[in-house]
């Protein structure tokens, strides 16, 4: 590792590209969260000191949630800092991890693209139905069509990782083969 890489190996131009491409959809996941909390708030007041609650106050929370969550989606997916749990690790040999990683990333590729197809789907129904919510009548077919979307993007980010940890993987199976009685020397 070069001084100008960063500690997961990516060069420091590689980052920034990254950082554009993820900084509005977290921008819009804090958004809506200040939001949610500038709601909450309202809500709280109201009905503890006025006796009156925000009307549909639930519906633009479960409507707000969806939204924070897969907003950031893409962003977790391609810094790979979604929940894990380590419990091999310890006896897992350190040569093979760029290997494993690979396979790991390659199969959340897999299985959030197929969740993004299939909320595409659901959502095409939903906007065929013209279903929306019950109290403000907010359409949900948008909302679907946002995580699908989302979803999508989550899978193209492990289509990444699957790719930068695959080089890293034929890189150091390159360096292990480069052995002074490989090159014909002893």
């Amino acid at each position: 590792m070069s001084e100008t890489d960063r500690p997961d190996g990516t060069p420091p131009s590689e980052g920034r590209g990254r950082n554009r491409l993820i900084a509005l959809p977290e921008g819009a996941s804090a958004l809506v969260l200040f939001a949610l909390m500038a709601m909450t708030c309202i809500d709280v007041i109201g009905r503890e000191l006025f006796g009156t609650p925000l009307d549909g106050a639930t519906e633009l929370t479960q409507l707000m949630l969806g939204v924070i969550v897969f907003a950031i989606l893409p962003s977790v997916c391609l810094r790979e800092e979604h929940v894990s749990v380590d419990l091999l690790d310890l006896w897992f040999p350190a040569r093979l991890v760029p290997l494993r990683q690979a396979v790991l990333n390659a199969v959340m590729a897999v299985a959030l693209g197929f969740v993004a197809w299939r909320v595409w789907i659901i959502a095409g129904l939903t906007a065929d139905y013209g279903d929306a919510t019950e109290f403000l009548e907010i359409r949900l077919a948008p909302i679907n069509y946002f995580i699908a979307v989302l979803s999508g993007c989550g899978a193209a980010a492990f289509v990444v990782n699957t790719v930068r940890h695959a080089r890293r993987a034929l890189s150091a199976a390159g360096a292990a083969g480069d052995t002074p009685d490989d090159r014909g020397t002893v």
